[in-house]
């Protein structure tokens, strides 16, 4: 099989369904596996913001979206073992709180203390907005006032934001120049295909990843499914 140069997997809680339930999580060992999978077949693991040029060579990018607390505490400890970076995306009005946008099923989102140390590790922290709402429902104004509050919450606690993503993968036709004046040069959202060259760096599709995903099941999501789709 032919893999497609580029990856974007979008990651949100790491965790044992006991703890985090199936929705949103991913196991661990399973998040390991994905990591070997791709070590295996030499792809280069970069950051968020290292996609603000196309890349040359086969890459994956690992990003995971709100914060969790158990993104740090079991998703970081994977990533570091196996030396590779990745990008954890917060909403800087619910750090240290909850996911309160996902009703009952909310668990805890990290501190600024625990952002701070990744961070230090090498890794990416980024903005996901100050309220995780949907852009694509705002007009420029307060899509510009979601990512400048954000951003500037982020770099009073000594954080230094240089890439976007949308939550839910939602934005509109204003998105693009909002981001953009708003100082950012990488933007990413959701898709069910990996990225191509004529995607907008200011829009890139990622594929969320689910709790059943298995090395089978990734590789049909993430490069058979589109393939058959794009030939409908």
């Amino acid at each position: 099989m032919r893999l497609m140069k580029l990856a974007t997997l979008c990651y949100h809680k790491v965790g044992t369904e006991a703890k985090e339930g199936r929705r949103l999580n991913i196991h661990p060992d399973r998040l390991d596996s994905h990591v070997r999978f791709f070590k295996r077949r030499n792809y280069r693991f970069v950051k968020g913001s290292d996609l603000v040029q196309w890349p040359e060579e086969k890459t994956v990018c690992f990003t995971f979206d709100d914060g969790f607390v158990s993104t740090i505490d079991n998703g970081v400890p994977v990533l570091e073992r196996h030396q590779v970076p990745m990008s954890v995306y917060v909403v800087s009005g619910f750090v240290g709180k909850a996911s309160e946008w996902e009703g009952e099923l909310a668990r805890p989102l990290a501190g600024w203390d625990s952002l701070r140390k990744i961070q230090e590790l090498g890794h990416e922290v980024g903005n996901h907005t100050v309220s995780h709402l949907r852009l694509g429902d705002l007009d420029g104004s307060e899509q510009r006032k979601q990512i400048r509050e954000c951003h500037e919450a982020m770099l009073a606690e000594g954080l230094h934001p240089v890439s976007f993503c949308y939550p839910y993968g939602s934005l509109n036709a204003e998105s693009d120049q909002v981001l953009q004046s708003s100082d950012y040069q990488v933007g990413l959202a959701l898709g069910k295909r990996l990225p191509q060259t004529s995607d907008s760096q200011l829009a890139i599709p990622r594929i969320v990843i689910a709790y059943g995903d298995a090395l089978p099941l990734l590789i049909y999501r993430l490069w058979i499914r589109p393939k058959l789709l794009s030939s409908k």
